[in-house]
């Protein structure tokens, strides 16, 4: 991929790490630096509870009960451990080593860390093994070149593609970039056409898509 797709997952690996644990408490609204707490309250938790309430009713449709799933970008691990605890063998992948650790211990007090392997891992540079089911949940607005990005995605996944990205009302944007320039990380909305468009030439029919309050839920079958 190219020179600025490695910069911005440099970037992403630098803004998450900063504050790993505080994004790990936004389901539950709180979180120790202020500002980030504040978002949490305010913004993050719902949308991520919605977000997650969705996925894991496809996960379920999907019946990934021993089947293998890979969650790319994984964060601190919440929607891994849905899958898993639907009966999912699960990886996640992400880039920030910080969120790996969060992930590891959630999945070891959830009793589900024998369904489970996360990995510190580039999309951009590494290769994606294989698997039943792959999710993207609040990745690709991080990467401009997801012309690239997405179909190597896609030819990693046997059968079906979860990809929820984070948006909102335009005063929403605004505040999100806002935010991104304060933390000097960058944001790309990309239109729900142009990502479907994407996935289809990899051979993957969209079956169902949510647009939510502050986000957009995808889901692509072969």
């Amino acid at each position: 991929m190219s020179t600025k797709s490695d910069e911005e997952a440099e970037i992403a690996k630098r803004y998450f790490g900063s504050f790993a644990d505080d994004y790990h408490q936004a389901f539950g609204g709180t979180g120790r630096q202020p500002l980030h707490a504040l978002i949490n309250r305010l913004f993050r938790r719902r949308t991520f509870q919605r977000r997650t309430e969705i996925v894991t009713g496809w996960l379920r449709d999907l019946a990934v009960d021993g089947r293998h799933v890979l969650d790319l970008g994984c964060g601190s691990g919440e929607v891994s451990l849905v899958a898993a605890r639907l009966g999912a063998r699960v990886t996640g992948l992400d880039i920030v080593p910080a969120m790996v650790e969060i992930a590891r211990k959630e999945a070891a007090a959830a009793g589900v860390a024998g369904r489970t392997a996360f990995r510190v891992h580039n999309l951009v540079q590494d290769p994606i093994e294989p698997g039943d089911v792959a999710m993207m949940i609040g990745v690709i607005e991080y990467y401009a070149d997801i012309d690239t990005l997405l179909p190597k995605v896609c030819r990693s996944t046997n059968d079906a593609l979860i990809i929820v990205d984070t948006r909102g009302p335009w005063w929403r944007r605004q505040l999100r970039f806002m935010l991104a320039r304060l933390k000097r990380f960058r944001l790309y909305y990309h239109p729900p056409g142009h990502v479907a468009a994407i996935v289809a030439r990899e051979g993957l029919k969209e079956t169902a898509r949510v647009a939510g309050h502050a986000y957009t839920a995808m889901l692509f079958r072969r």
